[in-house]
């Protein structure tokens, strides 16, 4: 059996960040947030990797705004070209606080929606014989673009 440490949802999140430890920057990338914390990857070639508490900025452009927290390096994953590290917030500013809480639950309401939109466009597809004979799904952001082979050229068909 598995322990889940986590009390809040995490949301995929791709940005690149900059943490400080002991006043020294390294530029990471987050991969998931939540609103008690983060996981960030780094190139495991910098073999001088923060530690402990750290300072990290976050830049924010659909708010405008730069986001400031202190962290603590809860744990850390040693792969061959990147190290990862799980970061729990541990003192954020109360505006700060809010403005990530709206942006992990912008996030969620996303991925719900479409969960839900999958789960819909199963039962539709349920109602046909063959997936030849049912409708094309919905398209979304993340949707692989799809194409009639009417619509290539002759010479490549």
């Amino acid at each position: 059996m598995t322990f889940n440490r986590r009390n809040n949802f995490r949301i995929p999140y791709n940005r690149l960040i900059t943490e400080f430890s002991s006043s020294k920057p390294f530029v990471s990338a987050i991969t998931n947030l939540s609103n008690d914390g983060m996981f960030t990857v780094k190139p495991a070639d910098n073999l001088l990797t923060p530690t402990g508490r750290i300072q990290v900025e976050i830049p924010l452009p659909e708010a405008n705004e730069t986001l400031w927290a202190t962290g603590e390096i809860m744990f850390e994953r040693h792969g061959t070209k990147s190290v990862g590290a799980g970061i729990q917030f541990k003192n954020m500013s109360k505006a700060h606080k809010n403005l990530l809480s709206d942006i992990v639950e912008e996030g969620r309401q996303k991925i719900l929606k479409e969960m839900l939109a999958h789960i819909m466009w199963q039962k539709e597809l349920s109602k046909y014989p063959t997936v030849r004979d049912a409708p094309l799904p919905t398209v979304t952001e993340h949707t692989v673009p799809l194409f009639r082979l009417s619509t290539l050229d002759p010479k490549f068909i």
